[in-house]
Order: structure tokens, then C-alpha cells, then sequence
């Protein structure tokens, strides 16, 4: 009777798991700038990166989930390990 869970519970496990940010990294970091109203040190990004809220998602479904916000606004993706070096780098092409 269910077994079309039981298939998505298998072939979701079998994936591998991503954090997946709810809002995107690049809007919160710029809008923390906005705030302060000069640039974030190394702590405050990350700071804002272990304040955000994400949750797990196989790599197929998020795939899907940024997809659809692309579509609504392309938006930049920050590595959250990278978070630091990519913040640099896009910070100075928003400006």
C-alpha cells in the first residue's frame, strides 16, 4: 500500500545530504553590511553563516530548489566552507 514511500525513503537515503540555506547567504551578508553600513569582518560573515537557517536536502532536491529560485532571480551561491573568500569576491561586484 505505501510502498512509493518506502522507494523514496531508500533512494533519499542512498543520496548524498547538502546544507540547503532557506535565504540565500549573498542577500543575508549584504543586508548585515547594509546594516552596519561598513564591511563584515571574517567573524560577523561567519557569524551570519552559523546564524542562517538551512536545513538537509539530498542533492537531487536541492538541485530542484535552487533551480526554482533561479528562475524567479539568479542569485549567487556562497560555498559555506568558502563563505569568507566567495563573500570578498561578490561583495565587490554588488558594489
Amino acid at each position: 500500500m505505501f510502498r512509493w514511500f518506502k522507494k523514496r525513503l531508500t533512494s533519499a537515503s542512498d543520496e548524498p545530504q547538502v546544507p540547503v540555506f532557506l535565504n540565500p547567504l549573498v542577500m543575508l551578508l549584504a543586508g548585515a553590511e547594509k546594516q552596519k553600513g561598513s564591511p563584515l569582518t571574517r567573524e560577523e560573515v561567519h557569524a551570519v553563516r552559523d546564524g542562517a537557517q538551512c536545513m538537509m536536502m539530498p542533492v537531487s532536491q536541492a538541485e530542484k530548489f535552487y533551480a526554482s529560485l533561479d528562475a524567479q532571480m539568479p542569485i549567487p551561491r556562497l560555498d559555506p566552507e568558502k563563505i569568507w573568500e566567495e563573500w570578498q569576491t561578490v561583495r565587490e561586484e554588488l558594489a
